[in-house]
């Protein structure tokens, strides 16, 4: 496979990984002798509570330092832990360092929370410009499912997905640490191009949903129509609701609405919208018994399509 993109300066390499570190240095290494180097190396992982996980990252900060190719092109490495979003407000400033760390893929969260955490990732490069090689080989299978679901919506023709084909003797030793780099001369140790049409670029719907937060573009898929008890409900609160209250309510339900921007539409303050979140959360929680989580997206759901009525 020849890989077109000649040393420009805005190439990204993403890769999935777990206790192998060889994997992305082969891979690296690969790219490099097709001429395609990239200015920045982007590692994501589970939380690093597995010794093994823990031992590969530091092995790849210290190639990444140490390793004279690496050195002389410049390359600089990133580490992406895979992070449960918070919900309600605190999510609206969710960023890399933030929420719960996800250490398991059996955990309720992963799968949401790598397609998210990768989503993001994958959102900020393109939107840097960069062109994205997604390697998809390390790490638990669900890392990888998760991360060629995101790159479907994001990437363009410019992009790659690749696997990393390594032959069982060579992966054996390479998984004693005995090595981080293959032979030169070797041609058993290839990369794989791994066909995948982006549906952004076919679906122009798809593409304007892509560019939204990830949170949003997973919810957009699971909302469902509001049940008759639920509408009930709904007027139930809104009846409870003073004029000021249901004012806040039908700015926050807006479907771009942020709390910022709620907030601007207010003319308050981000203290006072959390005062007044707080008691429309108190009257929902009265009104749906069951409901443990309520959130601005819960108001979404339950008011949004009955607010666009009035």
């Amino acid at each position: 496979m020849v890989l077109s993109g000649t040393r420009e300066p805005g190439i990204a390499m993403v890769a999935t990984l777990g206790g192998k570190p060889q994997i992305v240095t082969f891979a690296l290494d690969a790219l490099m002798q097709q001429g395609v180097t990239p200015r920045c190396v982007y590692a994501l992982h589970l939380a690093p509570d597995d010794p093994s996980l823990a031992r590969s990252l530091a092995l790849l900060r210290a190639e990444f330092e140490q390793y004279p190719p690496y050195q002389r092109a410049g390359i600089r490495f990133e580490s992406f832990a895979i992070r449960q979003a918070p919900s309600g407000i605190a999510a609206e400033a969710h960023d890399a360092a933030v929420g719960q760390a996800i250490t398991r893929v059996d955990h309720p969260s992963a799968a949401d929370a790598i397609w998210l955490t990768t989503h993001r990732l994958l959102m900020t490069l393109k939107a840097e410009g960069y062109v994205v090689y997604l390697l998809v080989t390390g790490g638990p299978r669900l890392l990888g499912l998760q991360a060629l679901s995101a790159a479907s919506l994001l990437f363009d023709l410019h992009d790659e997905c690749l696997h990393l084909y390594t032959p069982p003797e060579l992966r054996e030793r390479a998984g004693r640490g005995e090595l981080l780099h293959r032979c030169d001369t070797d041609p058993a140790v290839r990369l794989v191009r791994v066909p995948l049409l982006p549906i952004g670029m076919i679906a122009p719907l798809l593409r304007e949903a892509a560019r939204a937060t990830p949170e949003k573009v997973l919810r957009s898929g699971k909302q469902r129509p509001l049940s008759i008890q639920d509408e009930e409900r709904a007027r139930q609160v809104l009846a409870r609701l003073s004029p000021r209250l249901r004012e806040v309510l039908h700015a926050i339900v807006q479907p771009d609405a942020t709390y910022d921007s709620a907030c601007r539409v207010l003319h308050i303050s981000r203290k006072t919208l959390e005062s007044h979140l707080g008691r429309i959360f108190i009257e929902c929680r009265r009104a749906w018994e069951d409901e443990d989580k309520v959130d601005k997206h819960f108001l979404r759901e339950k008011f949004g399509s009955l607010l666009s009525k009035s």
